[in-house]
């Protein structure tokens, strides 16, 4: 089977009109230039070119090979158009996967207002709470918390971003309010059971003097809004991202403890799997959502 490479080289030498003209045009020798077309009628089994010392003819055999070569060069230019146009230009179809509820309050709608901006692009959101694999699934840009295992990808941070320890204050007037990591085990503490962290064990980070408290409670759920439903009816004492609280820290449903120490990172980044290679329509969005995501409404 011909290569592409082998295809042009025989469009070359019908065009030129014989192996040397090929070959000056090609910077090789002729012999080099003849060794190559012999190959090419090896592999085809067939005898394509009749040669002569100033000229040379098709067989019927290389009128067909040459007719076929032009057609998938033809092919192969149009694909590299293509391809080109996708990558360099504000078109085409940009998948995205985000956590369900990020996903929902803003990713979504960060990407309605990014297609009424850039209307020649499609966007297609996958939302999901378990991690996924960008290679598999064919995703463009992945939006993910806290910090990055995986070296192969590449990532920009969106927008510095916290995990807040919170309870009702109905909670907190019953219970007591902690004033120190340690006082935690005391206090029943709701959990979000997801992918596969840790539970029970809670990290506070101050002055650079981690703090690691054991800690239980008599809730728990893989799904955070029922977390942060129970939260509010002031059933205990749970961590949550800081943009699923802020609105109810900010109407004093709910209070945020412990401020002066900080709980693991929560930064918010995308992630794709380009290098040198990223298309513009990818990093137009990317671009976008770190404009988006640092109004100080959202957050």
């Amino acid at each position: 089977m011909s290569s592409v490479s082998e295809l042009d080289f025989f469009i070359l030498l019908c065009a030129e009109g014989s192996i040397s003209n090929a070959a000056k045009a090609l910077d090789i020798s002729s012999a080099a230039a003849s060794k190559r077309l012999a190959q090419i009628e090896k592999n085809m089994g067939c005898q394509l070119v009749i040669r002569s010392t100033r000229a040379m003819s098709l067989t019927s055999s290389g009128q067909l090979y040459l007719e076929y070569a032009q057609k998938i060069s033809r092919e192969m230019d149009t694909m590299r158009r293509a391809i080109r146009q996708q990558s360099t230009g504000a078109e085409g179809t940009i998948r995205i996967n985000a956590p369900f509820g990020f996903g929902r309050k803003y990713i979504a709608d960060a990407i309605s207002q990014f297609v009424r901006e850039y209307p020649q692009i499609d966007c297609q959101l996958y939302l999901t709470d378990h991690p996924v694999n960008l290679i598999e699934r064919s995703l463009d840009v992945c939006i993910r918390f806290g910090n990055l295992p995986d070296s192969t990808l590449h990532a920009r941070k969106l927008v510095t971003h916290q995990r807040w320890l919170c309870a009702a204050p109905r909670y907190l007037k019953k219970a007591g309010t902690p004033a120190h990591p340690r006082e935690l085990s005391h206090h029943n503490c709701l959990f979000l059971r997801q992918n596969d962290d840790t539970y029970g064990n809670w990290t506070f980070i101050k002055e650079n003097e981690h703090h690691h408290v054991k800690v239980a409670g008599s809730l728990s759920a893989n799904d955070g809004e029922t977390v942060l439903h129970w939260t509010l009816q002031g059933l205990g004492v749970t961590v949550r991202a800081e943009w699923d609280v802020v609105k109810h820290v900010k109407t004093g449903k709910l209070i945020r403890l412990l401020p002066d120490y900080a709980l693991p990172n929560a930064d918010i980044y995308a992630v794709y799997p380009y290098s040198q290679y990223t298309p513009i329509r990818v990093r137009l969005l990317i671009d976008f959502l770190a404009e988006y995501l640092r109004q100080p409404l959202i957050f």
